[in-house]
């Protein structure tokens, strides 16, 4: 608790926690927003689909520009990107209004695409505010990302009931102009910026996107595996719980309590220093993660299946923490902001590519053998990463050696 409250008694900090609310609370709110938007507008739930798929695919495309908070001024850079996306929604809103759905799915591509970088860019930012304390900054970033995924749905659907099917775009638009307003109380570089006083940074590196990849390779296999798992255990339950003759309604249970060992998950990781590297602590994490997938599809109580869904919580935001330790470990500071983006892209494709697969399987009845095959297959990828990154290292101490 003492890491923690230190943490917290950096102004910075947070500054910090409003540009990430403002920016990731906009990301778990659009995706259901638009679907309310695009059903008022066009009286059809596909173009909301549309458009959201355009906002992912826009995220995915435009992870890269993480790097661009890394080489210029993060005051000047997330004040124009939080504007520009803010822009590209009312966007969408008035083109909606005006028939005009495809212009909606280019714009929310846009916005999407500009937004991507912001994710790499702010994680990196805070673990620059406190370098001596990355466990607990990166668990803290974890739980604030886990908070917004909670608060996103649960704002989009009430203002929309509560107000208008625009309200949730239009409000999401005004965070993003506080997050515009709150950058000159950021320090001006990502980096260093727990030096005091001293906002001049030495010019970054250039590393290639690619370099990166192929550096951070097995972290990007285990958070597509992860967010796989995770959009696989959020479709099943409704399913799974009709199943084995329990009340459908339990899967609202399940995955409340899914979000709160989330929170915890990342809390308690962060809470110390554990035993050995980031990278054994995923593959624990991570394969006990896929372990409890796997026997929740086995299982055939209703009851055991809610609290096995809403403990994997615990080991799947761990496992997310950890692998984000493993990045800043591998990785040269300037490289951070481009890692951390490409993380959360190709997480998302891992989370989008699931949730459709997992419809076909739901259109068949089948929800029990996704989670039965998906399961010990997390488990094979998770221990061929493990075994990748140490023959990987061997390989180069030797080489280190030779020379």
């Amino acid at each position: 608790m003492v890491a923690y409250e230190s943490l917290l008694k950096n102004s910075r900090v947070w500054w910090w926690m409003v540009a990430t609310v403002g920016t990731r609370l906009a990301v778990c709110t659009i995706s259901l927003g638009v679907v309310f938007a695009a059903k008022s507008a066009t009286g059809s739930y596909a173009w909301g689909a549309v458009i959201a798929d355009a906002y992912a695919g826009g995220e995915a495309i435009g992870a890269p520009m993480g790097a661009r908070f890394q080489r210029r001024p993060l005051r000047k850079e997330l004040a124009w990107v939080a504007l520009t996306e803010a822009i590209a929604l009312v966007g969408v809103v008035v083109t909606l209004s005006l028939g005009a759905p495809l212009a909606a799915a280019v714009l929310a591509a846009l916005a999407g695409g500009v937004a991507s970088g912001t994710f790499g860019g702010l994680r990196t930012l805070v673990v620059g505010l406190v370098p001596e304390s990355r466990e607990n900054t990166l668990a803290l970033d974890v739980i604030m990302n886990q908070l917004c995924q909670i608060a996103g749905p649960a704002l989009a659907a009430s203002a929309a009931v509560a107000w208008s099917p625009d309200a949730p775009l239009l409000i999401v638009c005004g965070g993003l102009v506080v997050v515009a307003a709150v950058t000159v109380k950021l320090p001006e570089s990502v980096m260093g910026a727990a030096d005091s006083g001293n906002t001049v940074q030495p010019e970054p590196r250039r590393t290639s996107t690619l370099a990166v990849v192929r550096v951070i390779g097995p972290s990007l296999a285990v958070s597509t595996v992860v967010l796989t798992l995770h959009a696989v255990l959020e479709v099943t339950p409704p399913s799974v719980l009709g199943q084995r003759h329990g009340p459908p309604a339990w899967a609202g249970i399940a995955l409340s309590g899914l979000a709160v060992t989330s929170v915890a998950g990342s809390f308690l990781y962060g809470l110390r220093r554990w035993f050995g590297r980031p990278h054994t602590h995923t593959l624990i994490f991570a394969g006990g993660f896929s372990l409890m997938v796997t026997v929740v599809g086995v299982v055939w109580s209703p009851v055991v299946t809610v609290v096995l869904v809403a403990a994997c919580g615990l080991f799947q935001a761990a496992a997310s923490t950890a692998r984000s330790l493993t990045v800043t470990d591998v990785l040269p500071a300037d490289d951070w902001s481009v890692g951390f983006s490409l993380l959360y892209s190709f997480g998302a494709v891992g989370f989008t590519g699931a949730s459709a697969v997992s419809a076909l399987f739901l259109a068949a009845g089948s929800a029990e053998v996704l989670l039965i095959v998906f399961g010990p297959v997390g488990i094979v990828i998770f221990a061929l990463t493990w075994w990748w990154e140490r023959t990987t290292e061997a390989r180069e101490a030797n080489q280190a050696t030779v020379l």
